[in-house]
């Protein structure tokens, strides 16, 4: 069984900016770290991050852009909940369904520390 990467947006893969600049400013000029997108561009990598679902299409096109890379799969906040919440809830109702729900064939790269124990 290969390894599916659960892989964070904010801190992880983008290098973020000042959080108080509208979103939009933010995404205009998002940097990502292409070592990281290199280093898993032959694995099985769903993106899963607590940026609300209104920005998913233009992010995908960002990244997509910037890094001549996509994920497997994307899953973006529907629910405007805070990220350690809302991460496991993607997890239940959309990931495990359509990608199996043993938890052993999931690592996490996330840079918040309640969503990784959340996780674990």
């Amino acid at each position: 069984m290969k390894t599916i990467w659960l892989l964070d947006l904010n801190h992880t893969l983008a290098i973020s900016a000042d959080a108080r600049r509208p979103m939009g400013d933010r995404l205009a000029d998002e940097t990502y770290r292409q070592w990281l997108v290199e280093l898993l561009k032959p694995e099985r990598v769903i993106l899963i991050t607590a940026r609300p679902a209104k920005w998913a299409a233009a992010t995908m096109m960002r990244i997509k852009r910037v890094t001549n890379w996509q994920p497997e799969a994307f899953y973006f906040n529907d629910l405007g909940m805070p990220p350690h919440k809302i991460k496991p809830s993607l997890l239940e109702r959309e990931i495990f369904p359509r990608f199996g729900a043993d938890p052993a064939q999931y690592f996490g790269l996330e840079s918040n520390p309640m969503t990784r124990a959340a996780y674990a």
